[in-house]
């Protein structure tokens, strides 16, 4: 009996053992710390280690976490210490973040990542587009968007912030990046489809570098619609709504947008969805540019253009007609404005290309909407200014000539009021006309600076040299490119009148 109770024991332990060595149960899997999650609706979706969703705040441009306090308990922030990763994500495109409350927060691609805590089961997205600023987190996103304050950076280095008009004041703005939160901008003066600001050879590509990307996936709060590709001098530039769309080489950073103020407010616009179509252009190909200006400086005291010896000469220029400006004045920005002042303010941006430039090319598409007098100035000195004249094509130019006694003559009109002997710029072919009323002070057009009858330039005037009347002058062909009005008694009632084609 005792025998057998051992056989039975022995079996027992036996049995004991082998149930041990042999337990079916599988070991729970370890799922990474970041997964990749395929969603019906959103696609390939970033998840923590237990399916939980993973969101981008726009505000975040800069990669710093703008969610605190408050926010941070409904959108808490994710981290983990020794990351895993899902095939398909790639670790360098990971990093971590110290957040203003001294935690630390896990980035992609330079995006501070949280949770939803109204996520209330693995696999849920409740928070992709709440308050237009939450996107569920995705590896492929070609585009995103952005909510902050607009600091502009005008061709000084001077920064101001703007608001979504481009005028100063503080207001967030929601605007466009590329997927690593860098600033994509339009150029004012392109066209729907046409890129009018980079050169063949892309020499200022470097300034504003264009930009593409395979458009794939953007944020739930902008479609995929708007956006499509042309070819720049062989190379593709993305476009939307038709305007292509640039970076900006001052942007040294993420969240940068200091262009939105070069070379002032307004001339390179951010993108979002409130941007409008951009213009047809109904040129039917290249603008013909009728003339090209040479500008250079005598210091900081003038202005000078390669058709005259004239130090800060007039310009006339005819609405509808395109003009460029080849500027070489380092230090000294070249401003087309309408008030005639130091400074940024009052530049006149519309139709005008790369406003303020130093080295390179302005050029001006004159707008049929252009006030008659306009001004070229120095951002910096005031004694380098000039007057822009604005003509209709083929209209008469006509002025009315007074006298300040014997000291100067006074024009009016054509956008004058009693100027005091201003030297003028007249155009080959054109008729101009002098109403003259200077009693005692005849008005003579000359090809000499000097008092009396001699020299005087009588080819095309009509009625030169009276003191009451009209006089017509149409400038001819052959007349040289230098003339001048004089009085005939008084030296210093004069002034020179340039000649161009």
């Amino acid at each position: 009996m005792k025998n057998l109770f051992i056989i039975l024991l022995v079996s027992v332990f036996a049995l004991s053992c082998s149930s041990d060595d042999y337990d079916n149960t599988p070991e729970p899997e370890v799922q990474n710390s970041v997964r990749l999650r395929t969603d019906a609706t959103f696609g390939n979706v970033l998840t923590n280690s237990e399916g939980f969703t993973l969101y981008f705040f726009a505000p975040d441009a800069k990669g710093e976490s703008n969610c605190n306090g408050g926010c941070a308990d409904v959108w808490p922030a994710f981290f983990e210490q020794n990351l895993t990763l899902d095939s398909g994500l790639d670790a360098s495109d990971f990093g971590t973040i110290t957040r203003a409350d001294g935690q630390s927060q896990t980035t992609y691609k330079g995006w501070p990542l949280y949770t939803f805590s109204n996520d209330l089961v693995a696999g849920a997205i409740n928070g992709d587009g709440a308050g237009g600023t939450w996107f569920v987190g995705k590896p492929d996103y070609s585009i995103m968007i952005v909510r902050a304050q607009l600091v502009g950076r005008d061709s000084n280095g001077t920064e101001i912030n703007l608001n979504s008009s481009f005028q100063p004041g503080a207001e967030e703005t929601f605007y466009f990046t590329d997927d690593r939160g860098n600033t994509l901008y339009r150029f004012s003066n392109d066209t729907n489809g046409t890129n009018n600001f980079t050169n063949s050879d892309f020499s200022n590509n470097n300034a504003w570098p264009i930009f593409h990307t395979d458009v794939v996936n953007v944020p739930s709060a902008f479609g995929t619609s708007g956006f499509g590709t042309i070819d720049v001098f062989g190379e593709p530039q993305l476009t939307y709504r038709g305007w292509p769309l640039y970076k900006f080489g001052g942007d040294d950073n993420r969240g940068d947008n200091f262009g939105v103020g070069f070379p002032t407010a307004g001339v390179w616009p951010i993108v979002n969805t409130d941007t409008e179509v951009a213009p047809e252009d109904n040129g039917g190909g290249q603008t013909e540019v009728e003339r090209t200006f040479q500008v250079s400086n005598v210091g900081a005291t003038a202005y000078t253009f390669g058709f005259t010896d004239v130090q800060n000469p007039e310009l006339e220029l005819e609405r509808g007609k395109t003009y460029e400006f080849s500027v070489n004045t380092p230090g000294h920005p070249f401003l087309i404005k309408s008030v005639n002042s130091t400074g940024t303010d009052n530049a006149f941006n519309d139709g005008v290309t790369n406003n303020g430039t130093t080295d390179g090319t302005i050029t001006f598409t004159v707008p049929e909407s252009a006030p008659d007098i306009l001004y070229y100035n120095c951002e910096f000195h005031a004694s380098m200014s000039g007057r822009i004249r604005v003509v209709d094509a083929n209209a008469t130019r006509a002025f009315n000539v007074g006298n300040n006694g014997a000291t100067s003559y006074t024009f009016s009109g054509d956008g004058f009021s009693d100027i005091e002997n201003p030297n003028f710029t007249f155009k080959r072919g054109e008729t101009y006309t002098f109403s003259v009323s200077t009693p005692g002070h005849p008005f003579i057009i000359k090809s000499v600076q000097s008092t009396g009858t001699g020299n005087a330039f009588d080819n095309g005037v009509t009625n030169n040299g009276i003191a009451n009347g009209t006089i017509t002058f149409t400038v001819p062909t052959d007349a040289p490119d230098t003339l001048f009005y004089n009085c005939e008694f008084h030296g210093s009632m004069t002034g020179t009148i340039s000649i161009i084609d």
